[in-house]
């Protein structure tokens, strides 16, 4: 369902037009146009980088005795991706197309097309009205013929990751959403020992359809990548109901929900910290089911810090080490009530299964040993951070 360039020189404006040079790339697909009003923008940028597969439109206006320029322009829009330029108004501003910007438009099968000489009777909007309606028609026949289509999903889920902006333009044919219309990212990690991906996939895809949430769902690397629109209307409990949906095929599955996204860079950002943080994060927050982006961006300093050779932290690991030698059940209550329990006293005796007497004992007796002000802002959150460290290293 690709448009060529060949495809818009049939269009009723372009029955008058000539091809002049790059008859070899009249196959080059055409998936948008755009005007190049003038050159300088073009010629004093460091690198030039368009969509890809534009026809661009220009009367070289700015640059009409300019030869160098205009050569340089060609050779800009060829390695850009571009799909062929189409110059108006030759013999009124532009008095010939230079022969030396012909030859290397044939050299690099980049097509140029002329409109009628000696007169400015076609406007430039008549050739871009005329293309984008064949674009828009083509876009229609190919939203018809994807609506079971997951291949297009997924490229685009992979198209986003890879930074991949000329595919992207591509794919706009497919997808009535554009990455800056991505809100809510879903990462499911999958672990290499787990052989039923396939298997995993289908049953996300189908959780999504029937919930009634619009998702672009793919595999990228060692992970299952869910992008939401913000056009979708999420349901209550989803990453809930997510988990409980597909644990009877992945047995504890790891998943991190990163929401307010709104911008190509921001999904690249949340994808970059789930897949840092995603083999250490069930270390540390062993009782929870999934992720947020807190307690993802936590577990990115803790891996930070031990990178870094823990001397930041290392009075704090003393003090938790100092704990764990001297009572293993008053370390295990710290570390609980503490990461698991967000210092809920009710919450860790009713998941350590003691009366919450015992627990307020075992922490007074923390205190007794350490100091009490070690439970106080800012020390617990040093103190936190090193048993989050400890988790990791014991686990790794």
């Amino acid at each position: 369902m690709n448009i060529t360039v060949n495809d818009c020189l049939q269009l009723p404006i372009m029955s008058a037009a000539t091809v002049v040079a790059g008859s070899g790339g009249l196959n080059k697909n055409v998936l948008g146009i755009s005007v190049l009003e003038t050159s300088k923008t073009i010629l004093n940028s460091d690198s030039y980088k368009g969509f890809g597969g534009e026809l661009v439109v220009t009367g070289f206006i700015s640059c009409y005795d300019d030869i160098e320029s205009m050569l340089r322009c060609v050779e800009l829009f060829a390695k850009g991706g571009d799909s062929g330029l189409i110059i108006f108004y030759v013999g009124i501003y532009l008095k010939e197309i230079p022969k030396e910007v012909c030859e290397l438009a044939d050299k690099l099968d980049f097509p140029i097309i002329m409109m009628p000489k000696n007169t400015d009777a076609i406007p430039y909007s008549y050739v871009i009205y005329e293309v984008m309606q064949l674009i828009f028609q083509k876009k229609l026949e190919a939203n018809a013929w994807r609506k079971n289509s997951h291949e297009i999903d997924a490229e685009f889920v992979q198209s986003i990751l890879d930074e991949d902006r000329m595919s992207l333009h591509r794919l706009s044919f497919y997808i009535d959403d554009y990455p800056e219309d991505i809100r809510y990212m879903r990462y499911v990690y999958i672990e290499e020992s787990f052989l039923k991906k396939g298997e995993l996939l289908d049953k996300i895809r189908r959780f999504y359809k029937d919930n009634n949430i619009k998702a672009y769902i793919g595999i990228y690397k060692n992970s299952i990548v869910i992008l939401i629109s913000k056009k979708s209307s999420l349901i209550s409990d989803e990453i809930d109901k997510l988990y409980e949906y597909i644990d009877d095929i992945y047995e504890r599955p790891i998943i991190s929900h990163l929401d307010k996204l709104n911008s190509l860079e921001d999904i690249i950002s949340a994808y970059k910290l789930c897949a840092f943080t995603m083999k250490e994060i069930k270390f540390i927050f062993k009782t929870k089911k999934y992720f947020n982006r807190h307690e993802l961006l936590f577990t990115e300093q803790c891996i930070n810090l031990i990178k870094d050779g823990e001397s930041d932290i290392q009075y704090y690991l003393s003090i938790v080490n100092k704990v764990e030698k001297s009572d293993k059940n008053l370390y295990e209550t710290l570390e609980s009530y503490l990461i698991d329990y967000n210092t809920n006293i009710i919450k860790t005796s009713e998941n350590m299964f003691l009366h919450k007497n015992t627990v307020q004992y075992r922490l007074n007796k923390i205190k007794e040993a350490i100091g009490s002000d070690i439970f106080e802002f800012p020390a617990i959150n040093q103190l936190t951070i090193a048993i989050a460290i400890k988790r990791i290293r014991n686990n790794r």
